[in-house]
């Protein structure tokens, strides 16, 4: 084991040394931004030239609001409806889309803030790898630096600060809108017909936890027979058991915490693949979708961005489609949290009082919040706005649903999630050499829970050589 360290952390060195001579090749050739042709015509303006170093200069104080971002799916209706509300002008406002997958936006920022003359207010940050930026502060600032007092902001999830926090200081550098949680939606019909569930309250009596889930999962094969999964995917029960884990990735002495959480889960997921009670199509590709229009699977774990085309009502073949409207949503086995952008505001950022109020609108200013919520059907980061929607009874929930108010769900869920303590810089590795792991184990390439867990050791270690402590 020693001399395998050595030789990861040798090969760490050398790769990175690799790494520099290679940067100082055609940054353009060797840019996935620089590549991207698919760039939306903001990913096209001024702020994208490239100046001579000796000429750069920082933007000048009052420039645009510029947003980055990796597509314009939450900016764009964010920056439509803040301008409608404020009276602000759209032209105030630049979204640089750099139109590409959430996991490939950080290399696209810091490619586009290695130059200091690029323009960079608020930058829109992905929930497994926003510490790479909220722990650097040459990249982002405080939101006290823009006017944002912690004290403000008593009415937002504890999860979501907690997740804004940089993990070197403790410093709140960012801020989702939106509380990511999430729940367990199901076919009524079916499960009326194969289980004799006839309400949410009675499902969630099937589901509280994951033995029950289980047990029900037998219960509901044993009744339809072929095809009978519970959930659609793997990937998706991973979402929840992998957002509820009780601790930290890494102990106290920054060592991967192999627990029996991790051996748990293994086993959980070795069962249901092997019986049938999740299907072995993947996540994001169309047969995925197609699933929830056929009678082949009960379920889907959905977050709140989920709600709409993302997941449910694509899967249900969108409005009109054939299991449209036949769906209900509970808490299921754990409160879990999936995903969710966090707004930071950038060290360079030299539009500080609109930036404040930009992201004020969506979190602490209640009007704003509340109709981002009910426009967009996005379960919200501020608790009080929520419970107000939920208590006025207006809001009749995605269509999706048939009339059930999801928004009742997703608060008992948000309520739960608890991250303090639990954040690391290395999350999103740890968790993807995981579930790689554990798909190997479940696909049959992996033969036994502890092979498993040395297998997600050596790929953790393979990853982050020098980052944690394998001594």
């Amino acid at each position: 084991m020693k001399n395998l360290k050595k030789t990861l952390a040798l090969l760490a060195a050398l790769a990175m040394s690799a790494t520099a001579l290679y940067g100082c090749g055609d940054e353009k050739e060797s840019s996935p931004a620089a590549n991207n042709s698919n760039s939306s015509s903001n990913s096209e303006s001024k702020d994208d030239s490239k100046a001579d170093d000796s000429k750069e200069e920082p933007p000048a104080e009052g420039d645009q609001l510029t947003i980055l971002c990796w597509n314009a799916n939450d900016s764009k209706p964010m920056v439509d409806l803040f301008c409608e509300k404020t009276g602000h002008d759209p032209s105030e406002i630049n979204i640089k889309n750099f139109d590409c997958q959430g996991g490939e936006a950080a290399e696209n920022y810091e490619q586009y803030l290695s130059e200091a003359a690029n323009d960079a207010d608020i930058m829109f940050l992905e929930a497994d790898w926003a510490l790479k930026f909220i722990n650097d502060d040459s990249q982002t600032m405080a939101l006290s630096e823009i006017g944002i007092d912690e004290s403000s902001l008593g009415d937002i999830y504890d999860y979501v600060l907690e997740i804004g926090k940089s993990t070197v200081d403790g410093t709140l550098k960012g801020i989702s809108w939106q509380a990511a949680a999430g729940g367990y939606c199901y076919r009524e019909d079916l499960a009326e017909k194969y289980l004799g569930v006839k309400s949410p309250e009675e499902m969630q009596e099937k589901v509280k936890d994951w033995d029950t889930f289980l047990a029900t999962a037998e219960e509901y094969k044993a009744a339809k027979g072929d095809k009978a999964a519970m959930a659609a995917t793997l990937g998706g029960v991973w979402q929840v058991y992998g957002g509820s884990r009780g601790s930290s990735w890494l102990t106290s002495d920054n060592k991967l915490a192999l627990d029996d959480y991790c051996k748990n889960y293994a086993e959980f997921a070795k069962t249901i693949w092997d019986e049938g009670y999740v299907t072995n199509v993947s996540q994001w590709n169309d047969e995925w979708y197609a699933l929830g229009a056929t009678d082949d699977v009960l379920g889907y774990f959905v977050s709140t961005w989920g709600f709409g085309d993302t997941i449910l009502a694509k899967a249900a073949g969108g409005e009109g489609g054939a299991t449209f409207g036949k769906w209900k949503c509970v808490v299921g086995p754990a409160e879990f949290y999936w995903g969710g952008t966090w707004l930071a505001p950038a060290t360079r950022c030299n539009s500080k009082d609109l930036a404040k109020e930009f992201i004020e609108f969506f979190t602490t200013n209640k009007d704003g919040a509340e109709a981002y919520a009910i426009k967009q059907g996005e379960y919200m980061s501020n608790s009080a706005v929520m419970e107000k929607i939920i208590a006025d009874g207006e809001y009749k929930g995605a269509p999706v649903l048939g009339g059930q108010n999801h928004f009742v769900v997703l608060n008992e869920v948000a309520k739960g999630i608890d991250m303090a303590g639990k954040i690391t810089p290395y999350d999103s590795t740890i968790k993807g050499a995981f579930n790689d792991a554990v798909n190997a184990y479940c696909d049959g390439t992996l033969g036994s829970v502890e092979e498993t867990m040395g297998d997600f050791e050596t790929r953790v270690m393979e990853a982050l050589p020098t980052q944690l402590n394998w001594e």
